[in-house]
């Protein structure tokens, strides 16, 4: 990496809804991990319109902090989380930024060079995660509101839209029997599509026929890439832990009971994925005490290691 790319600043982007905790994991990982860290920026789009007062305690961890208040006027859910994110759009002044949900934890040392330099050779526009392959009737092809890194100038071209779901009842009920066509109501759920080699070859192809039928956050930003032949690289979510050499007890468990997201059989990051539904959820879930045990095993291996940086970045 050249020393200009190097110097570029990264603005870290994300909507709280009370999430302290997940935040302070987040920012710490994403600080401790990134190269350059002093060049990260982080705004966080408050959601609970300035009600939620133990995010100034995030300034300690990152001085280079903007919190913005948002009235959501209230609108609950994913409706909220894509004004929010709609309202960060606008408030993006660096050349790279992140897209990250909350409870989101990075894995991937220098997380910051590795990423450029994925946009970089790979002339792309957006690198990160997106619904993974399990989750049948939702885009597949960008980067979703979980963790997107892109340039920001070829992004904002897109003029990027998060809202979910359609206005139209006529699309919406056409749009919930093909959800349940293709998910077989809850047959077909995360644990039958892992497990099954011949549901998965039988089903993705179905998915294909069938299209995208569960429109969630950021689905005509993935609808107009696809129209427009916009590529864009996305980390695989792990499946069979078997597969991926080297993994500790504690990133199986994440790759069982939430979600592991890896680049050439390599982590790159964790993410809890908070959800009640039943088709998606796993049997460990729903255990939060489980998520931060795993993640506080893997704060003190990265220390333990020797990497650790001081969490105090400057200010600018």
């Amino acid at each position: 990496m050249s020393n200009r790319q190097s110097a570029e600043n990264v603005t870290i982007c994300t909507v709280n809804w009370y999430s302290y905790k997940f935040l302070k994991d987040l920012f710490e990982s994403l600080i401790q991990k990134a190269q350059f860290p002093s060049n990260l920026r982080f705004l966080i789009i408050d959601n609970t319109n300035g009600k939620d007062q133990q995010l100034d305690k995030l300034k300690e961890i990152c001085p280079n902090l903007e919190i913005v208040p948002n009235n959501t006027a209230g609108t609950k859910g994913s409706v909220a989380h894509a004004i929010g994110l709609n309202l960060a759009m606008s408030k993006i002044n660096t050349k790279y930024a992140l897209v990250a949900d909350p409870d989101t934890y990075i894995l991937k040392d220098k997380w910051d060079v590795f990423l450029i330099n994925l946009l970089n050779s790979n002339n792309t526009v957006a690198v990160g995660v997106s619904f993974p392959i399990w989750q049948l009737g939702k885009y597949h092809n960008f980067p979703n509101p979980v963790f997107s890194f892109f340039r920001t100038q070829d992004y904002l071209s897109l003029n990027p839209d998060w809202t979910p779901f359609v206005k139209s009842k006529v699309i919406s009920i056409w749009d919930f029997l093909r959800r349940n066509f293709l998910r077989m109501g809850i047959i077909i759920n995360r644990r039958s599509y892992t497990k099954c080699k011949l549901i998965r070859i039988i089903w993705s192809r179905l998915e294909k026929i069938v299209g995208v039928c569960s429109k969630d956050t950021g689905w005509r930003i993935a609808e107009k890439a696809k129209k427009n032949n916009i590529k864009a690289i996305t980390f695989n979510p792990v499946m069979d832990t078997k597969t991926i050499k080297g993994l500790n007890s504690d990133l199986i468990k994440i790759a069982k009971e939430y979600e592991l997201y890896t680049y050439k059989d390599e982590p790159v990051l964790a993410h809890k994925y908070s959800t009640g539904s039943k088709i998606w959820l796993t049997d460990k879930g729903g255990d939060e005490k489980l998520w931060v045990q795993c993640i506080e095993n893997c704060k003190r291996q990265y220390t333990c290691s020797g990497n650790s940086k001081k969490l105090d970045i400057g200010r600018h």
